[in-house]
């Protein structure tokens, strides 16, 4: 390859200080070793090892889940902190860009926080919880949001979210049973989404799914829009999958289904490590993918979706 590839990493984790050691919301470290509670809590971390790594861009989430709990109300004015700390954040560090935070399942609440954070924070996209309470995201509550996206053409990060049985899926089968259930509950997002008349209705909003949910294309395969014979049409649906890490074997299904247009370089730092730009090329060629390809899915496809209100901005002038 000629020259380096651009790497946008769509799938990282901060939490605001607020959330961190001491904050009014402090959270324990959970489930998290000691050094994925410390570099999570800690923008530097992000920073310097995506720098060594070569990484040109992290967008940064701070999920509802993962500061308010996988059930219950949630504290629209500790989201409105978060929001404010992430335009600050990448106010002054340019390698960073971050979506906002909302609960898509509260209606015109969450809409105005989305409204808020898109055109007053100006920041890049949202982050959005599969599911909460017993809803996913054709339930007519997450539509208010979903239209805010749409009108001002960000993309949404559709965030796996805890199985309501994950106690019973760690017994089974220890983290691993807990990231399936997790996985489970994006992929049943995905398929309420590709049911329903949303992308239909609207044509503008882009969708970022975690690989975390990728068993839900082989129930979408079945027919519809994904199925045999429409997966071959142009233009695909708005509908992406981040990566989760460079195995070429997934990355090769990924492309394979959905498209090399569709699918973008992601990891779920620090969950993750951050992508290494040499092994990440090797990867991306293991997976069968050309020149132009690699360079879409390592950072073409989220420049693209990360430019496309500005675009929408131009044209209007």
């Amino acid at each position: 390859m000629s020259t380096p590839l651009d790497i946008v990493d769509i799938h990282t984790h901060l939490w605001p200080p607020a959330w961190g050691p001491g904050g009014k919301f402090a959270k324990p470290a959970g489930g998290f070793s000691p050094e994925i509670y410390r570099k999570i809590t800690t923008p530097a971390a992000l920073v310097d090892e995506f720098k060594s790594a070569g990484v040109s861009l992290a967008v940064v989430t701070a999920t509802v889940e993962s500061l308010f709990g996988a059930e219950g109300p949630v504290d629209f004015a500790g989201l409105r902190e978060a929001n404010d700390w992430l335009a600050r954040l990448v106010a002054a560090e340019p390698s960073l860009a971050a979506f906002a935070v909302t609960d898509v399942f509260a209606g015109e609440e969450g809409a105005e926080e989305a409204e808020r954070a898109i055109v007053e924070l100006g920041l890049s996209g949202l982050v959005i919880d599969s599911s909460r309470n017993g809803k996913f995201l054709a339930d007519p509550s997450a539509r208010p949001t979903l239209e805010v996206a749409a009108r001002h053409r960000v993309p949404v990060f559709v965030h796996p979210v805890a199985h309501p049985n994950s106690e019973v899926l760690i017994a089974g089968a220890g983290m691993l049973g807990n990231s399936l259930g997790r996985g489970l509950m994006n992929g049943v997002a995905f398929l309420s989404i590709i049911q329903s008349s949303i992308l239909d209705d609207l044509p503008d909003l882009h969708l970022i799914f975690a690989t975390l949910g990728l068993g839900g294309i082989v129930q979408a395969a079945r027919g519809g829009i994904y199925g045999r014979t429409e997966r071959q049409k142009q233009p695909r649906p708005n509908i992406y999958f981040d990566t989760m890490g460079a195995d070429p074997a997934i990355v090769r299904t990924l492309t394979g289904f959905f498209g090399a247009d569709r699918v973008l370089a992601g990891t779920d730092w620090p969950i993750l490590p951050a992508l290494q730009a040499e092994s990440l090329a090797t990867s991306l060629a293991e997976a069968g993918l050309n020149e132009a390809e690699q360079r879409l899915v390592a950072g073409g496809n989220a420049r693209r979706l990360l430019s496309l209100r500005a675009a929408k901005a131009e044209a209007a002038e």
